[in-house]
Parts: structure tokens; sequence; C-alpha cells
């Protein structure tokens, strides 16, 4: 069974509800130690009232889930095809990147805590849609290239990897794991750490 983006179905009334407690439920205990009658008393509804909804628990964590990645992803795609330069368009991305974590830090935990061993697909769907932002991002370095923003000759793949990275291990890193205050500032510097490369000019 594929898994999906459920934002925009889920947005209001008591299926929106039932899937916010649902997150929290996951991210207070282990899949297995939460219960749908825990889910439904956080929600402020019926047992009865999830199952109208969601079949199972199993399927009310996919939807977390999804809810969480497609949020996460969202953050990088809604910037890669505004009229701005590479290195702008670039800055916004980790500006928006960082505001998501600092908003939504523990739902980031829900991608990353344990799941059930049959949940295989979750991983699955996260791989095919890292690889749909891999290549946008990829694409971006492409256009600095035609406009000569970018050197010819570099390794797109691994630029585009290195800037994934960049969000992903290094910034999320530093605000969910290590709980530093990353800045405007800071912003700038990994930009340009990344922008310039390290290396000495010859």
């Amino acid at each position: 069974m594929a898994v999906s983006g459920n934002k925009a179905k889920t947005k209001g009334g008591k299926r929106e509800k039932i899937l916010l407690a649902a997150i929290e439920k996951f991210l207070e205990k282990d899949y297995y130690q939460v219960t749908i009658v825990e889910i439904a008393e956080r929600a402020s509804v019926g047992k009865g009232t999830v199952y109208e909804y969601y079949s199972s628990k199993e399927e009310l964590f996919k939807e977390c889930f999804s809810y969480c990645a497609e949020s996460y992803i969202q953050s990088f795609q809604d910037h890669l095809t505004k009229p701005e330069t590479v290195k702008m368009t670039m800055q916004e991305i980790l500006r928006t990147h960082l505001d998501m974590i600092k908003d939504n830090r523990k739902r980031l935990h829900l991608l990353f805590n344990e799941k059930p061993a049959s949940f295989q697909e979750l991983q699955s769907w996260v791989l095919e849609r890292r690889e749909e932002l891999l290549q946008g991002i990829m694409d971006l370095l492409e256009e600095g290239i035609r406009s000569n923003e970018i050197r010819a000759g570099i390794d797109v793949e691994m630029a585009g990897r290195l800037f994934l990275a960049l969000n992903y291990v290094v910034m999320g890193g530093m605000v969910v794991l290590d709980g530093i205050d990353v800045d405007e500032e800071r912003i700038g510097a990994l930009l340009e750490i990344y922008w310039q490369g390290i290396g000495m000019k010859r």
C-alpha cells in the first residue's frame, strides 16, 4: 500500500483532531504502548469515532508519519520554483527549514523513532520522496550553472547531497539534538561555507 501525503484531507474537523492527538501520543510513548482509547481521549472523541476515520492503529500511525514527513519535505519544495538567484533560494530554504524545525521539533522525532517492523513501506516512501527532493536541488544547481552563479564542472549530485546534509544533519542536528539556537547569522555562515568551500583559492 502506498503512503501518501494527507495534509489537505486532514485539515480541520474530527479527523485532524484525531490525527494530531495520535501524533502527540506516539511521541510520548512507543508505538506498541499507545492505545486507540488514549488517542480518543486526547482528541476528546469516542473510541468508535476514531474507527470511523481509521480502520486500525497501524493505519493511523501511517497517516501520522506521512503527515509529518510531508510537512518536512514540503519545507524544501516550496522554494525550488521561486524566481530568485540560486544562492538566495538556498538561503531561503535554510531559513524556512530552520523555522519548521523549531516549530515542529517534537514531530520530527516521529520520523526517526522506533516503528513496527511491518512498516517497511514507510521507509520506501521516504526514500522515494527524498530522491524527488534531491532531483529538485540538482535542477536548482543546474540552473545556477546556466546562469553563471555556479562554476561549470561540479558534480551536481554530490553538491545536492551536501546541501541536503546541511539541512538534515548539520542544522537539524544543531537544533534538535544539540539544542543550539541557530540564528540568521549562522544560517549565512553555513551557506557561505557550502557556497565558497573551505579550500584556499589558488
